[in-house]
């Protein structure tokens, strides 16, 4: 995945951005991000994720993530392609002093952003494929006890999913200027080499009462689940996770990393 561009959607979902950055939302996402890779494994699916040196109020940020190969032309992005689908953690620190774009507190170089391991291949985009019937759903691990972190969301509560998230995800791709906390996202790609494959995470869904009240610790480990609706039961789910056996097939996704 070396030619790869990794971005992540801010505001995505509704009430996560108003609620976790205190910032108004409007009827379509708020912008994109690039995730800077500084380091080989910023982006991880390993058991460990690290806390960063710097800031606070840590937080977890399950999420579809989309694998899509990318179409130019006239020197702009034409089409995206999804391939496939996984779930990762876009850790974000709510707290870090002297920040004024939300990409410098969403990657802090060596394994700093979660991803799972095994990938489902996509059918077409379209909402009979991808709606309501795909759950997404995160704990926190702390001290031997299992927290819901998140509750159960599915695609069709986001602002935007399917082909009009693709059709606005190229939109800001070409023209999102560096406004407020986001950046201009063509000249990273242009800067690239003009990458065939774009990764990404399509946005965090709101907490839970546990959740807003809480941050990650050291210590902690994140769990995210993704299945589908009429084949898993959510207490199963619950079951595997309590008795720390993750599965990856074609009905569930599941991974679990250690913050460090």
């Amino acid at each position: 995945m070396n030619n790869s561009i990794y971005l992540g959607i801010i505001g995505n979902y509704k009430g996560h951005l108003s609620g976790a950055e205190n910032v108004a939302e409007h009827d379509v996402p708020n912008g994109i991000f690039v995730i800077n890779r500084d380091h080989a494994e910023t982006v991880t699916t390993g058991s460990t994720i690290k806390y960063p040196q710097q800031g606070g109020d840590v937080d977890i940020e399950p999420e579809f993530v989309i694998r899509c190969k990318i179409g130019y032309q006239r020197g702009k992005v034409s089409s995206l392609s999804p391939q496939e689908m996984t779930i990762g953690n876009d850790f974000t620190i709510r707290a870090l002093a002297n920040s004024d774009k939300i990409s410098q507190r969403k990657a802090w170089g060596e394994k700093s952003k979660g991803i799972n391991h095994q990938w489902w291949p996509m059918e077409e985009y379209i909402a009979e494929n991808y709606g309501d019937n795909i759950s997404l759903i995160s704990y926190i691990e702390r001290d031997g006890l299992f927290q819901r972190a998140t509750p159960p969301v599915t695609c069709s509560d986001t602002k935007l999913f399917c082909e009009h998230l693709i059709e606005w995800v190229i939109d800001a791709i070409n023209h999102q200027q560096r406004e407020g906390m986001y950046e201009q996202i063509l000249p990273e790609l242009i800067a690239q080499g003009y990458p065939e494959e774009l990764i990404l995470y399509t946005g965090a869904p709101i907490y839970t009462e546990w959740g807003e009240e809480n941050f990650l610790q050291a210590g902690d480990k994140v769990h995210i689940a993704a299945f589908y609706n009429d084949l898993v039961n959510i207490d199963d789910v619950m079951f595997m996770l309590l008795n720390h056996k993750h599965e990856n097939n074609q009905r569930l996704l599941s991974f679990v990393q250690e913050i460090m």
